[in-house]
């Protein structure tokens, strides 16, 4: 069997972004509830992070912490497939573009991204996007986002009984830490500004490629594969 193309997506920041000015009072109300002291929720960055390490980091210090982590985590799902709704959730352009080229045979699509599966459902769900997924390297299985690339690889291999060419896999992600994991897996890492990082700001992270948007994706792609010395950007 030849290897595939294995593009792996981020969600949030990349194909969608829910509003702020619903998860954060979500999350509010839940550590309310469960009587946890942590002012961080208010202000602290989530972008790039593993749900796991999200939820773990309210919890510090916490002398119950491993019993009320799992209420924590219990209720978030919950209240998050109860009440997100397509209001919340803004759907980023081009993305039913990028999906459908890469549905071709000739690839695999697949996602690496910091949420809990079940959330990751409820938000694409939200978003109106249409996935399927094979290979899913997700926020539950490890705190450290760099550890996700490898659990990509192993599914990979699992299902195709091949080894696995981290060369032939495509992370694309808008934060620093997508290209980190990437790089950290000798992945290459399609960085793109439709999150909160500028181009500037994630080019310091030397991704090998960077975009302002899915469009065109046969473009950008093709430009990816061809690269192989200078940086490239694509406006």
């Amino acid at each position: 069997m030849k290897h595939p193309w294995v593009i792996l997506f981020d969600i949030d920041g990349t194909l969608l972004t829910v509003d702020s000015a619903f998860i954060r009072p979500l999350l509010r109300d839940i550590v309310s509830e469960l009587n946890i002291n942590y002012q961080g929720v208010e202000t602290d960055s989530f972008s790039g992070r593993t749900d796991h390490d999200i939820l773990s980091s309210f919890l510090d210090h916490n002398e119950q912490a491993a019993s009320q982590y799992q209420l924590l985590k219990n209720g978030y799902l919950e209240r998050l497939a109860k009440e997100l709704a397509p209001q919340h959730v803004l759907k980023h352009e081009f993305v039913d573009e990028a999906i459908s080229y890469f549905s071709d045979s000739s690839f695999e699509i697949g996602l690496l991204t910091g949420n809990f599966p079940k959330a990751a459902q409820t938000k694409l769900k939200a978003a109106n996007i249409q996935l399927e997924i094979k290979i899913g390297a997700y926020g539950d299985l490890h705190k450290d986002r760099n550890m996700l690339p490898q659990i990509a690889l192993n599914k990979f291999e699992q299902l195709f009984d091949i080894e696995a060419d981290p060369q032939k896999f495509v992370v694309i992600g808008d934060t620093p830490r997508d290209i980190l994991c990437a790089q950290s897996a000798g992945m290459r890492v399609v960085a793109i500004t439709t999150g909160s990082y500028s181009h500037d700001e994630l080019a310091s992270y030397r991704p090998d490629l960077i975009i302002d948007s899915l469009k065109e994706p046969e473009v950008w792609f093709n430009a990816l594969i061809g690269k192989t010395i200078n940086q490239t950007s694509i406006q």
